[in-house]
């Protein structure tokens, strides 16, 4: 399957998560609520990050394309921890390991946005990923609600994260529209 269609599909599973009232709240979540919110937030945080690239330039599809790697790699350790008849701490080490790359390959992308782009489109990206990173560490706190490291960095962040699936996809399509981009996440 191409990208195209990967990300077509993912998109759309994301859009229909939301509309049959997929949102899961974060506020006060258990770590199997996290797991849930965080399998049905990534299609849209994906969804969210590839319109980005698709309105960035081409020198930014490279990098897009090795970020969505790892979105596809954070996809698959999440579903095998969640329909694995005997989670392990291994499995875990594995998503973690996964969130942690997400998270390292978005700050990649956060650095390498050509500032030819045009100032909206730029601004726009910018606030995006940086959502979207606070969102991920947020996420990735409740599932390892005893690592202060985690914790510390939520709190570090100067990010607000998303509370919600519903709040986050609220929060990239008022970003697109105040940078006057037609650009809409679902």
């Amino acid at each position: 399957m191409d990208n195209f269609s990967r990300r077509y599909f993912l998109g759309a599973a994301g859009a229909t998560a939301l509309a049959a009232g997929g949102t899961v709240y974060l506020g006060g979540c258990s770590a199997s609520s996290a797991w849930d919110e965080l399998s049905t937030w990534l299609p849209v945080g994906l969804a969210a990050f590839d319109g980005l690239a698709g309105i960035v330039d081409t020198i930014f599809t490279s990098i897009a394309s090795t970020v969505d790697a790892l979105w596809a790699a954070v996809q698959n350790a999440v579903s095998l921890y969640m329909h694995t008849t005997d989670p392990t701490t291994t499995i875990l080490d594995k998503v973690i390991a996964t969130l942690d790359a997400l998270q390292g390959g978005l700050a990649q992308a956060l650095a390498a946005l050509p500032v030819s782009i045009p100032a909206a489109v730029l601004a726009a990206a910018k606030a995006v990923l940086g959502l979207t990173i606070a969102t991920l560490k947020s996420i990735q706190a409740k599932i390892e609600p005893t690592n202060a490291t985690r914790q510390a960095a939520v709190k570090a962040s100067t990010v607000t994260a998303a509370t919600s699936t519903k709040d986050y996809t609220k929060q990239v399509n008022a970003i697109f529209a105040a940078n006057g981009l037609a650009l809409r996440v679902h």
